[in-house]
């Protein structure tokens, strides 16, 4: 299964495959993918972005895919992330849709899968960005602050 994904860009084809897909499939497909090469499995599995681990990002950052997602969205997103998720979403928000947002978590009753599709949305977000230059990432998936990153000087 997996030699198709070893070829140049595969790796990066099989972590897009990955994060669109729902929790139970995406972790199905972990587990063949461990069974075939586990040390394959533990570097396509550091590349996945979550929800989760977006919103433990600096809030600047965080806020430049937050601003793109309807208030409704982010908010489905948000159900069931621990409290410092949250913060960090709400940080550089205006009070306006700071009060909009924690009014549709504290109303909305999504399902399992709604809130799965709103935090895929979000990846699918945060990956428009990256390909629009917007946001950079070093190789462990980690954004680079704007400003930092690094120019390569060519050879004399």
């Amino acid at each position: 299964m997996l030699a198709r994904f070893r070829k140049p860009g595969g790796v990066q084809q099989l972590v897009t495959l990955l994060e669109s897909c729902l929790s139970k499939k995406r972790e199905a497909l972990l587990n063949t993918i461990m069974s075939e090469d586990k040390e394959f499995a533990t570097m396509v599995k550091a590349k996945i972005l979550t929800a989760e681990r977006i919103f433990k990002w600096d809030p600047l950052i965080v806020s430049e895919a937050t601003t793109k997602l309807s208030e409704r969205t982010l908010a489905i997103a948000l159900k069931g992330l621990p409290p410092q998720c949250i913060n960090i979403s709400m940080h550089t928000m205006r009070d306006l849709k700071k009060r909009e947002v924690m009014n549709l978590l504290e109303v909305l009753k999504p399902s399992q899968v709604e809130i799965e599709s709103a935090q895929i949305k979000l990846v699918e977000t945060v990956r428009g960005l990256e390909r629009d230059g917007s946001l950079k990432f070093d190789k462990n998936e980690e954004p680079i602050p704007s400003g930092m990153a690094v120019t390569v000087k060519k050879a004399a």
